[in-house]
């Protein structure tokens, strides 16, 4: 059972006051559980589980509450982070990871080589850039949680076929998945109000790697 205490600590000798953050730790409850007995009452046994379950989610909700009204009332100081070239405030940093732009210009790198790794017959190397791909998403979805639904619906739909094409080095199968992929992606720039983003496969495979299949 979690039992919440209070930790004072003083944030910097410039900060106001003590910041107040919810620690959690073992209760007493905790380190000797109760062992039911093979003679136990189940009726008895069953009362005291769920007793014990309303008894832990209150304690979390209360931990949890006091946790998100500290974050609520952190100073200013507290929201700046210290590196060996100087103060950033998180805002900052959030500011310093890569946007949408620079993500979906690594999405549209992946899948153009996953395109041509498949048609080389390269398909650890198209299985490849599909996980690049998912991967690149699944950040996205982070930093930009407005699209999150989305993503994971494109991932479902999507990135899965088109990986599980390549594990079974199905060509026909990955042409499919993969064009219908590249459709809803244009239609997914429509709704998030850029129709003027329309991605296509370039004529030409990228000169970077050896696409072709490995002996």
């Amino acid at each position: 059972m979690l039992a919440g205490r209070r930790t004072l600590r003083r944030h910097r000798e410039s900060a106001p006051g003590l910041a107040v953050v919810a620690a959690a730790g073992p209760s007493q409850h905790d380190a000797e559980p109760h062992v039911s007995r093979s003679d136990d009452d189940p009726p008895r046994q069953w009362d005291l589980a769920v007793a014990e379950i309303a008894d832990r989610l209150r304690e979390v909700a209360s931990a949890m509450a006091m946790h998100l009204r500290t974050i609520a009332v952190m100073s200013e100081d507290a929201k700046v982070t210290s590196t060996k070239h100087g103060d950033l405030t998180l805002e900052e940093i959030a500011e310093l990871l890569p946007g949408t732009g620079e993500i979906m210009a690594s999405v549209g790198e992946c899948w153009w080589k996953c395109a041509y790794a498949a048609r080389g017959g390269n398909w650890q190397l198209a299985a490849y850039f599909v996980r690049r791909v998912r991967s690149l998403q699944r950040k996205l979805a982070v930093v930009r949680p407005k699209y999150s639904g989305d993503l994971a619906a494109f991932e479902e739909q999507h990135i899965a076929p088109a990986l599980a094409a390549c594990d079974a080095e199905d060509r026909p199968a990955f042409d499919r998945a993969f064009a219908a992929a590249t459709d809803k992606a244009n239609e997914l720039h429509v709704k998030w109000a850029k129709p003027y983003i329309r991605w296509t496969l370039p004529d030409e495979p990228p000169k970077d790697l050896d696409l072709s299949s490995q002996p």
